[in-house]
């Protein structure tokens, strides 16, 4: 049987995570939620995407998977992603999607690995396409010196690219060269409209069937669920935002909020979280207290806590569902919560789902 909700992925092991083996338990819980897809993102420490990935092929024998998302590229030979997705793609009958992301500058730095631009990332896509193929590639240029790499075999059909998008340049570009597209946390309605119009002008430009490009949108969640779940799983993770001036820059911008209120309140998080530990990348290095993020909860203005996310009862989380696919998303990729914590929205749902919208959908979140 296929999954109810194909329209619906989630992420799992959201967050800074300390024990990774309630990766099953949330796989499973996902599946017999009728979730659509299971989306695992990336963390250097205990959050290994292709170890993850296979405990998620081995737990779910409906839901498609996706590496939701891997990381700064160049710390893998295209070699070894494509296997990694050619593996994924037998293991799960074709239901996986490699997701893949801009990562952060400060980690390509410290690894010694190049920062990502447009032109890398077309050729290592294109590598790694040419690859499933079943091409013997020879290549030379910014995603490095490949001489006769081959898997030996030809993966049809290949495993969908899904991009994370954030500007207008890089959604324009996705929608030129990728099969999907991924929008950050925090998306308001008003900001996916704008990012899907350049995905899909991107896509027409390139000669493509505009909506061939499966647009996803991240949707932070925090439904029926009391103070401190909405506390830690809401605020606590604005604050990560927070922390990266340029991302939250781009929120303001698509979103239309006060660029200066975003320093305003990262100077606050500043006061509050103190000394920062050197080092370390990612929500590890932000107060996890709750009455230091019930501080920052009353500084925010209360349009941003439900415009970018979904908080409140289950009648109004799906209507920030419905919202988004107004603004013309094809999958909505909660966050944040853990799957049980969807169950009343999961619920409600079927009321007002739009008649035969979905009744076609790939388990696949790139097809």
């Amino acid at each position: 049987m296929n999954p109810q909700f194909p329209e619906f992925g989630y992420y799992t092991l959201p967050g800074h995570v300390f024990d990774p083996k309630q990766v099953i338990e949330e796989v499973r819980s996902g599946e017999e939620l009728g979730l659509g897809s299971v989306w695992i993102s990336e963390r250097h420490n205990t959050k290994n995407v292709e170890v993850l990935s296979g405990v998620a092929a081995a737990s779910t024998s409906r839901m498609g998977i996706a590496s939701g998302l891997m990381t700064n590229m160049p710390l893998r030979n295209p070699l070894v992603t494509a296997s990694y997705a050619s593996t994924m793609a037998k293991l799960t009958d074709n239901r996986f999607a490699l997701g893949v992301g801009r990562g952060v500058d400060a980690l390509a730095d410290i690894t010694g690995t190049p920062r990502l631009n447009f032109r890398l990332m077309e050729d290592y896509i294109g590598i790694l396409r040419r690859l499933w193929r079943g091409e013997v590639v020879n290549y030379s240029g910014p995603a490095g010196n490949l001489r006769g790499i081959t898997l030996g075999m030809e993966l049809n059909p290949m495993p969908p690219v899904i991009m994370a998008t954030m500007g207008d340049k890089t959604s324009y570009w996705a929608g030129r060269f990728c099969d999907g597209v991924v929008y950050n946390s925090l998306w308001s309605k008003r900001a996916v409209e704008r990012s899907t119009k350049m995905v899909r002008q991107g896509a027409k430009d390139a000669g493509r069937d505009p909506n061939s490009v499966k647009v996803w949108t991240v949707l932070i969640t925090a439904c029926d669920v009391d103070e401190e779940t909405m506390l830690r799983d809401i605020v606590r993770r604005m604050n990560t935002y927070l922390m990266y001036p340029w991302m939250m820059d781009v929120i303001c911008e698509f979103n239309g909020w006060d660029k200066q209120t975003a320093v305003e309140l990262r100077q606050a998080l500043d006061r509050i979280d103190g000394e920062r530990k050197a080092g370390t990348l990612g929500d590890e290095n932000t107060s996890r207290n709750i009455d230091d993020i019930r501080r920052m909860f009353a500084l925010y203005p209360k349009a941003w806590i439900h415009e970018g996310n979904a908080v409140g009862d289950a009648e109004h989380c799906v209507r920030c569902v419905l919202d988004r696919f107004d603004a013309g998303a094809d999958g909505v990729l909660f966050h944040g919560a853990h799957p049980k914590n969807l169950a009343s929205l999961l619920k409600l749902w079927p009321k007002y789902r739009p008649a035969g919208k979905f009744d076609r959908r790939a388990v696949n979140p790139g097809l």
